[in-house]
């Protein structure tokens, strides 16, 4: 219901220039005369409002260069129809909540980005490459669905997207497309086709037609691609979202290359200008062979695409650039040559200046930039030893610090229903090891360790109430509970950062345990595991424990992420930022967030 009055809300109030306190009362004013929503708190739904119309947001930054750039966008801007834009825009803002802020500046770097590219009606041969780096989980999901959009619009008939190395990736990556862009559901096309059954930016207009070649459930194959149907030489847009898996590149070119004409003893494609789109671009995108060693197979393999056509443009997204800024200055390498933009992230993205700090924050100190938020253990050593191998014994128990975060996890789930988010998702990430056999295993400790907690909640055993009650109000040496952290930030300079935060009391957090408890479930995901993270079809919150590795990482979004067990040891600078999924969003819970490493502390040292 708070989310039908925002939006009703927002249709009342400027969606240019700032917004003052007095404007937003008079909405919520007006909006509350509505019988539905006459059962709101007015002064919660102010607070809702101002943290949409608070939000601020640094401009992005270019660098490019100037001898190749070919600017064309303003003279065509004007004469172009922004239907696939438009409809975004407005899922964003309505669907969404975005803020007008975030979409404005979203608007002008994707206008920017695509000017660096080319206009894909000219005649001409041409090949653009650049690079977009934004702050882990920061949105550029959200940036680079916006530019496939606008790309649609001013003719780029051809999209591919490199979704990561993984298939849970791959998938959330199609989903979001799917209600960013496509507005169907891949996975019930036919459904689809034959029910005219919408979803996100479907639901706004059905006006706007884009083709898919893979779904949610499956990458690309060639009978699956000429089984739908479709005419490549359609003048409607066509997307296919593949992750960076030799094979399947593999097919993709060949079934590319049998659309292609011969022209001078070379396949070529020149009816359709090609945007590729590489997501986690420092990630298996980079050729790391040798200088005069040839190439690894994916470099190879996206390169060999982009010469099938005579106008490609290739960007990047990326949070950890470190590579790709050492790739060498060649014509046929994917160096962002055109330009490389900068986006800023903005102030509600609780990133690793608000975790971390730019130093570490000793556990009696208090500081108006941190979160005080952050667990440090140090009982691992006999759970997962650093340098552990597969053959290792295996541990008998849950250390104190993971029980300690099950716990966490648990009353985090019950405060949020508390507050009303009680359809949100809920996610825990326990990352301890690379290694199947030893993730299989913990999954059963952690599994156990929640069938016991979550019977004796069920049974209200009062030793067992007692425990979660402790993690809830009682502080020691290495912990701050949940009243002393919500304490802690209303009184510090971060007070602002969530209107949703407050100290609540245990006779009010004790009602919610029983029916938190029962909805999570604990899901292993690697290679070896039947378990996936499928938020999309619990439309009612999915709340999880997931235990896991490299599956778990890099670009992958846990909804709802509030604790995050992290125990991999590394000295990399892009392990240490990706792998704990520390960062991103957390509307109505940050003071609810429980991020639990050692290894963590020791890489931002060293």
């Amino acid at each position: 219901m708070i989310q039908q009055a925002l939006r009703t809300i927002r249709t009342l109030l400027p969606t240019t220039g700032s917004v003052s306190v007095k404007q937003i009362e008079d909405a919520v004013n007006t909006a509350l005369l509505i019988p539905q929503y006459s059962g709101i708190d007015k002064d919660t739904i102010i607070r809702e409002v101002q943290s949409i119309y608070n939000i601020h947001i640094d401009d992005f930054r270019v660098i490019e260069s100037s001898e190749r750039r070919r600017p064309w966008i303003n003279d065509k801007k004007s004469s172009l129809q922004w239907n696939f834009w438009q409809r975004y825009r407005d899922y964003l803002s309505i669907e969404k909540n975005f803020a007008d802020t975030v979409i404005n500046q979203l608007d002008r770097l994707t206008d920017r980005t695509l000017d660096g590219l080319f206009d894909p009606t000219i005649n001409a041969v041409i090949d653009k490459k650049g690079l977009v780096v934004g702050q882990v989980q920061s949105g550029k999901t959200a940036n680079y669905t916006g530019l496939i959009c606008k790309a649609a619009d001013a003719g780029y008939k051809l999209i591919i997207v490199l979704a990561g190395v993984h298939n849970n990736l791959r998938s959330q990556t199609q989903l979001r497309l799917d209600e960013g862009f496509l507005g169907f559901d891949t996975k019930h096309e036919i459904a689809f086709r034959e029910n005219n059954i919408w979803i996100g930016v479907g639901c706004i207009d059905q006006n706007s037609i884009a083709h898919s070649l893979t779904s949610s459930l499956s990458d690309f194959n060639v009978g699956a691609a000429n089984a739908i149907g479709i005419n490549f030489n359609t003048n409607e847009p066509i997307i296919a979202v593949v992750k960076k898996n030799g094979r399947i590149l593999e097919r993709l070119l060949q079934w590319l290359s049998a659309q292609a004409i011969e022209i001078e003893g070379r396949r070529v494609i020149r009816n359709k200008s090609l945007l590729l789109i590489d997501d986690e671009a420092d990630n298996a995108s980079i050729n790391t062979r040798p200088e005069n060693d040839g190439t690894t197979r994916i470099n190879g393999l996206i390169r060999d695409i982009i010469r099938l056509f005579d106008k490609s443009g290739y960007v990047g997204y990326t949070a950890t650039p470190f590579a790709n800024i050492f790739i060498p200055i060649e014509e046929d390498e994917l160096f962002p040559r055109d330009f490389i933009i900068n986006l800023p992230a903005p102030s509600n993205y609780i990133g690793p200046d608000k975790i971390f700090g730019f130093r570490l924050v000793e556990d009696d100190e208090t500081s108006d930039t941190v979160l005080p938020i952050v667990t440090r253990i140090d009982d691992y050593h006999s759970f997962v030893p650093n340098g552990h191998g597969s053959r290792d014994s295996l541990p008998d128990n849950a250390p104190a610090s993971l029980l300690l975060a099950i716990k966490c996890f648990i009353v985090t789930c019950a405060i949020r229903r508390l507050r009303g988010q009680v359809n949100a998702h809920n996610s825990m990430l326990v990352h301890t090891s690379r290694l199947v056999n030893w993730q299989r295993h913990i999954r059963e400790i952690v599994q156990n360790a929640f069938d016991f907690y979550r019977r004796g909640i069920e049974m209200n055993i009062p030793s067992v109430i007692d425990e979660i009650r402790q993690a809830f109000e009682e502080d020691n040496n290495l912990y701050k509970s949940y009243r002393t952290t919500s304490q802690l930030i209303l009184n510090s300079g971060l007070s602002e950062i969530d209107p949703h935060i407050q100290v609540h009391e245990w006779n009010d957090v004790l009602p919610s345990l029983n029916e938190a408890a029962t909805r999570i479930q604990v899901r292993e995901i690697n290679g070896g595991s039947a378990d996936v993270l499928n938020y999309f079809d619990h439309k009612n919150g999915l709340s999880v424990i997931a235990i896991g590795g490299d599956k778990l990482s890099r670009g992958l979004t846990l909804e709802g992420l509030s604790v995050s067990y992290y125990l991999r040891a590394s000295r990399m600078y892009d392990t240490l930022m990706q792998m704990g999924r520390w960062f991103g969003y957390r509307p109505g819970y940050v003071d609810l967030c429980r991020p639990v490493s050692y290894t963590h502390l020791r890489a931002h040292e060293t």
